[in-house]
């Protein structure tokens, strides 16, 4: 009889080799699925704010749109999640919500734009002005088009000869077309008095524009001057208004275009909602497929390095085609090779199968001693212990701080963008793209850092530092007139993403009861991203039309810079607070020889608790 083999050194060896190199590849699928998710996210989300302005639809609605979304994705991420877990089937259910949300946004980028009616003018005579186009519009008439006139925007006049006498225009006077400008010193502004009118009347802004060097060559035609010398009322033209570039003169929108307004709306709440969905279950497929969870940070910094470069290609490529269709090619093409690439992701087979908690395991054991319980009671009990946390301070200051980190995040998508297509219309994809460019850069470092970067300075001192950040940053939006200048406030993102996504997750773990991790820190993020966020949208909207644009941010930046001041008195004296009763207390409390004395002393007694109930093994 044959002996059996005994596997050499040299087999092993290669076995392993062979094992190293099978979860290498799958683990380049999970860096190319976070590449070119993100990547999607960079070709779509920094100019949908611009886009559905040039589509037609106004600074107003685009605010009320985007104040639903976060209210919106508290409720359906952790949905989406549980259907997830309950399923067992990630892969599947990421595609299927991911395919919706890129059907939804790729077609906000090529649907049709609200149509709207010419601005209605009539052109009369001063005996001191001259010829004077007398209109009716709003604010942005003066802006809009005038801003872009390095683009080549212009405004212009359509014009017919009105007899009164006929009642109606003589066709037997040609209508004609002028150029004019909407400068300064050419027009006279007086605000309407939408008091005892109707709302078709309460058009805004009176405009009384001087047009006579405009009109200088039809004066000068003498078949021109006998045309006027004919109409027999002070009332000489009848003009339309419109703009080279669409959208930049609207006048009342067409009665047939709701529909449209309609078909946006549910674009961008099913795109952009469904997309955010996408993030945390892209999260699950990671913790699903990877051996070590501490090596999730090296699979998702992909998605950063992702969404930078394909955010400053596509604005580069859209500087040279000048069309949209190149942010939605690049859409399609991240988006369709994501949804195949997520396909060859392979799950851990002892993962694809729930695995027992520390809970779940005490209450098994507990079962075998009281029979009497039911899987409903347990899972409730299991709930109801996040509720004592909420009677300690600490928690609250927390889950406060994440709030308001939340309302910051809100000023900048859609309100920065939108600024900054005002200051820079005919630069604005350009300087977006950079500004991505250099906050995604900021961020990947960040990632790298943040763990050496909380344990050098604790969660205490971070936190302020946050605040400070988003303070410096709003305040560069403000003071920064040159827009490409303004790139350089993004390397704040360093902290304000960076740095607080780390933060936020290590808070919730270091508080949270045993078992009870992943929840607390699902409930942070929806507090920062969900309720923070949504609140911030509602402060920023009644901020951005009640006063100037700019002065949103130096609100933000005075507000963040005081939360910052409170939170650091709040922090030195919690500190002082700890220190005594650390002093008073030596006997019972055991202080770690490596533990911060900027850290509150929550984090120790969350973290004795939680080796106080762990299972012997």
């Amino acid at each position: 009889m044959a002996s059996p083999t005994i596997p050499s050194s040299a087999d092993n060896a290669d076995t392993l080799q062979s094992k190293l190199s099978f979860i290498h590849r799958y683990y380049l699928l999970l860096k190319a699925h976070y590449f070119l998710f993100f990547a999607a996210y960079g070709a779509f989300y920094p100019i949908l704010s611009i886009t559905l302005r040039s589509r037609g639809l106004s600074d107003t609605e685009i605010s009320y749109l985007n104040i639903g979304i976060p209210f919106l994705i508290f409720f359906t991420n952790p949905l989406m999640n549980y259907i997830a877990d309950l399923s067992r089937r990630y892969k599947l259910t990421f595609n299927c919500v991911y395919f919706i949300a890129a059907i939804a946004c790729a077609s906000i980028l090529v649907a049709p734009s609200v149509k709207s009616g010419n601005i209605q003018a009539t052109m009369t005579h001063d005996t001191k002005l001259g010829h004077i186009l007398d209109l009716c519009a709003s604010q942005e008439l003066a802006t809009k088009c005038a801003s872009r006139a390095k683009c080549g925007c212009t405004y212009q006049a359509n014009c017919s000869f009105d007899d009164v006498l006929n009642r109606g225009y003589n066709n037997q006077m040609e209508p004609f077309l002028f150029n004019f400008s909407m400068k300064s010193e050419n027009i006279r502004e007086e605000t309407n008095d939408i008091n005892g009118v109707t709302k078709q009347q309460a058009c805004g802004i009176k405009y009384k524009v001087l047009i006579d060097n405009d009109i200088k060559q039809y004066r000068e035609n003498p078949s021109f001057n006998r045309s006027l010398s004919r109409v027999r009322s002070s009332r000489l033209v009848v003009c339309g208004i419109t703009c080279s570039e669409a959208n930049n003169c609207r006048g009342p929108r067409n009665s047939d275009q709701t529909p449209f307004i309609v078909l946006y709306a549910v674009l961008f709440v099913v795109g952009t909602s469904l997309l955010t969905n996408a993030i945390p279950l892209g999260g699950a497929i990671c913790f699903a497929s990877i051996h070590r969870v501490d090596i999730y940070g090296q699979q998702r910094v992909w998605g950063t390095i992702g969404f930078g470069i394909v955010a400053y290609t596509t604005s580069l490529l859209y500087n040279y085609f000048h069309s949209i269709y190149v942010y939605f090619i690049m859409f399609c093409i991240t988006s369709g090779a994501c949804i195949i690439t997520t396909c060859f992701i392979r799950i851990q087979p002892d993962k694809k199968k729930r695995r027992s908690t520390v809970d779940e395991i005490i209450i098994q054991k507990n079962d075998n001693l009281n029979h009497g319980k039911t899987k409903k009671n347990r899972s409730q009990s299991k709930i109801l212990a996040i509720l004592p946390l909420l009677k300690k301070v600490d928690v609250i200051v927390f889950f406060s701080l994440t709030i308001i980190w939340g309302m910051s995040y809100a000023v900048l998508n859609p309100y920065l963008y939108l600024y900054i297509d005002e200051i820079a219309p005919c630069d604005s994809h350009s300087v977006i793209g950079i500004m991505s460019l250099v906050s995604a850069v900021s961020e990947v470092i960040a990632l790298f850092f943040a763990a050496r970067f909380l344990k050098l300075l604790g969660t205490n001192l971070s936190s302020v530092i946050i605040l400070l950040a988003f303070s410096v940053r709003f305040g560069g939006y403000y003071f920064i007139r040159e827009p490409y200048f303004l790139a350089c406030m993004e390397t704040m993102h360093f902290f304000n993403f960076g740095i607080l996504l780390v933060l936020i997750l290590q808070k919730a773990d270091s508080i949270a009861p045993p078992g009870l991790s992943g929840t607390l820190q699902s409930v942070s993020m929806g507090l920062c991203f969900g309720l923070g966020c949504g609140i911030g949208l509602i402060v920023s909207l009644f901020i951005y039309k009640s006063l100037e644009h700019r002065l949103l941010f130096l609100i933000f930046a005075i507000f963040n810079l005081i939360c910052a001041i409170i939170y650091g008195i709040y922090f030195l004296i919690s500190r002082k607070n700890s220190n005594k009763s650390i002093e008073h207390n030596t006997s019972n409390i055991i202080v770690e020889s490596d533990t911060k004395s900027n850290e509150e002393p929550l984090l120790v007694s969350s973290i004795e608790n939680k080796s106080d109930n762990q299972i012997d093994k």
